[in-house]
């Protein structure tokens, strides 16, 4: 087995790795962001508390995080039909066709989520 044969999966699966850890970090600094700032205004009542968690924490970011799906879909397609895989028994251009699905459908419920909360 050559390196290259190790090398591509492993990159492949560590960006996917990475790409779930930024998110959940985001998320996490988010959190303990909105949470310092109750701690620093202690006295606030709690209508203003939901109103304020209602903005931070907002169902716009279901828009956003659908179109930005929708991109990396769209990119990992793009990848797949400009670059042209050779050899193998394996077609990786459906495969990653196939990958790319993933995020598409995931924008897509983003997007109907967000669309459904405007109502």
């Amino acid at each position: 087995m050559s390196n290259e044969e190790v090398l591509v999966p492993l990159i492949v699966f560590a960006s996917i790795v990475t790409l779930v850890g930024l998110i959940l970090t985001y998320q996490l600094i988010k959190k303990r962001t909105f949470l310092k700032f109750l701690e620093r205004h202690a006295e606030m009542t709690p209508e203003s508390i939901h109103a304020i968690g209602r903005l931070f924490f907002t169902s716009h970011n279901d828009l956003r995080k659908g179109v930005f799906l929708l991109v990396t879909a769209l990119a990992i397609w793009g990848f797949s039909l400009m670059v042209d895989f050779a050899g193998g028994n394996i077609d990786l251009n459906a495969a990653i066709n196939g990958i790319a699905l993933f995020p598409c459908f995931a924008g897509i419920a983003y997007l109907v989520l967000a669309y459904l909360s405007r109502e």
